[in-house]
């Protein structure tokens, strides 16, 4: 395998301050993780990359979700009927110097773009979110060290792995007076580790473990008055995360493989709200599902996923997830 696979998850909603919804004043503060976190984004043989040279890479991804969860992972009775639909396109470049560092090492970088589509509805009765339409969403970029495979006595590769250093700029479409926006308003740390062990012929498991560090956003949007403890609300912080996106598969053909792909999140720390912490309001999701993987080329490749949630807590769940993506090497 020779392609580079990192791209972020369609839009990561949270209503976990939804949880207590007066029915007589305005609801308290939401806090959101950022739209650029690639939940399920990457996939079979994460840790090879494109040979060195510049890499494109496009995903299309459509997903729906029915439900908001709240702290108990219940549906949160706040909503009436919700549904929200995400499509999100990713154009990715990607580059690897052909030189070598410690015997081994090639330094690179990574840029990703993505457009998202929003379109929600929430019935006649309870609360209602108002989207933002389509537009730009949040660019992730980053320096990133690509590593030359490990060989056995045989030169079948066992094990390869990348590290990188992403950035995820508030470059994206918002506005203060929607509540579902295709860009975070703020900026987050984003560093992970990728990478994929081969331990048998035909058979591999890839992984890549990210933390998550989020600045303030100091301009919220909401589209209804919001207090905090009967203070306007002036700057949320979204707390630090850790997740985990893993695949294993089988090549049931020459250059096919068919197997797994899942990814579990998990937030480490609370939210806060002037500076002041919102008490149960840590996401966590596990999504799951089948996929396929086609190596067309040495330069080229498809990928399938397919991906349902459970164990929802604090966000809304998605029923369904597809995606595509195409990668190809100039």
């Amino acid at each position: 395998m020779s392609l580079k696979k990192s791209l972020p998850a369609c839009l990561a909603l949270s209503f976990a301050s939804f949880a207590a919804l007066a029915a007589d004043g305005p609801p308290p503060p939401s806090v959101s993780e950022p739209s650029g976190i690639n939940l399920g984004g990457t996939s079979f043989y994460d840790g090879f990359a494109g040979p060195p040279g510049l890499s494109h890479l496009t995903y299309l991804k459509f997903s729906t979700a029915r439900s908001i969860r709240d702290n108990a992972g219940k549906d949160n009775g706040a909503f009436d009927n919700p549904k929200i639909n995400v499509i999100s396109l990713i154009n990715q470049l990607s580059y690897y110097s052909p030189d070598t560092i410690g015997g081994g090492a090639h330094l690179g970088w990574s840029l990703l773009v993505p457009i998202i589509s929003l379109d929600g509805d929430f019935g006649d009765h309870g609360a209602k979110l108002q989207d933002n339409g389509t537009g730009l969403g949040d660019v992730t970029v980053g320096p990133q060290i690509q590593f030359d495979p490990i060989v056995d006595a045989h030169g079948r590769p066992v094990f390869v792995q990348r590290l990188a250093f992403d950035t995820i700029l508030p470059t994206g479409k918002y506005d203060k007076h929607k509540d579902l926006n295709q860009s975070s308003n703020y900026l987050s740390l984003n560093p992970y580790w990728a990478a994929t062990w081969m331990p048998a012929p035909r058979w591999e498991v890839s992984w890549r473990l990210h933390y998550l560090y989020n600045f303030k956003n100091k301009d919220p949007a909401s589209s209804s008055t919001q207090l905090f403890e009967g203070q306007p609300v002036r700057d949320t912080q979204a707390g630090q995360s850790a997740w985990a996106n893993f695949t294993a598969s089988y090549e049931v053909i020459p250059n096919v493989s068919l197997g797994i792909n899942g990814y579990y999140f998990k937030q480490i720390s609370d939210d806060k709200v002037n500076g002041d912490r919102l008490s149960n309001s840590r996401e966590k999701v596990l999504g799951i599902g089948p996929g396929l993987f086609w190596k067309i080329s040495d330069g080229q490749g498809f990928w399938l996923n397919t991906y349902k949630e459970t164990g929802v807590e604090n966000r809304a769940q998605t029923d369904y997830a597809v995606q595509i993506r195409y990668a190809h090497t100039f």
